[in-house]
């Protein structure tokens, strides 16, 4: 499903959509039985919650997925998430796989994400799509959006490294819950974190990057990126060059 204007024009200011459809019931648990055979097989590459760890337990985060099962393809292709893409990049639209591309697993205790930027204002707009296999709420740690954040006109570091709830950038934040099956967009410009999982349960979510392709782009096969919507095209200068008539 497309933008409607309203709907652009409070992704370009605030810096983040919610997606109104949810990710079919079905798929949703095709993806949940697949984290659960690479988490139980602790399939690397993984990140893990506490140093020295080495139980599917303190599993934090399970590193390229895209290449892990062609599931998580199908989900980083499906409409409901495309949809709102095309309206805010255009109609060709490149999956990176070297940025992103990880499910957050976030079990229960789960320490905080500490408040970072992903992208430089100045770079090109990279948007981020969180998809939740499970439902994410205040107790377990949702994200929370700085709005408004991508369009700084001013410098601050990236990442701040200060503590999560002490930092200012926490009270001009907004949480925000999602529903299991939901897809939450926003700019990678934005200031963004997450609480600790104070539940029982984990809060699992795929974090995907998507970017507008580069018509200026000659190399076309970059094996970082995959066409996830549109075409690979070239608008700039022909070669060799046409001569005058």
């Amino acid at each position: 499903m497309s933008l409607s204007e309203e709907d652009l024009w409070y992704f370009n200011h605030t810096g983040f959509y919610r997606a109104p459809e949810l990710l079919p019931a079905g798929l949703v648990e095709r993806l949940n039985a697949v984290t659960d055979r690479q988490i139980g097989g602790m399939i690397e590459p993984v990140v893990w919650e506490k140093t020295g760890s080495r139980a599917p337990d303190d599993v934090r985060r399970l590193s390229k997925i895209l290449s892990r099962d062609r599931t998580y393809v199908e989900a980083a292709s499906h409409p409901v998430i495309l949809g709102p893409l095309k309206s805010i990049l255009g109609p060709n639209i490149e999956l990176l796989t070297n940025k992103h591309n990880h499910i957050m697993v976030r079990p229960p205790g789960s320490e905080h994400v500490y408040w970072h930027s992903g992208e430089e204002p100045y770079h090109p707009t990279l948007v981020t799509a969180l998809v939740y296999l499970e439902e994410s709420t205040l107790e377990n740690g949702c994200i929370r959006i700085v709005p408004g954040s991508h369009r700084r006109p001013f410098q601050r570091h990236r990442r701040p490294g200060v503590g999560f709830e002490e930092s200012d950038l926490f009270h001009k934040s907004l949480p925000v819950p999602m529903p299991k099956g939901g897809v939450l967009l926003f700019n990678d410009c934005c200031f963004h974190g997450a609480g600790v999982n104070r539940a029982d349960t984990s809060r699992r979510s795929m974090t995907l990057a998507y970017q507008a392709h580069d018509p200026h782009d000659v190399m076309k096969d970059d094996p970082e990126k995959i066409l996830a919507a549109g075409e690979r095209i070239y608008i700039g200068h022909p070669h060799p060059f046409p001569h005058p008539s």
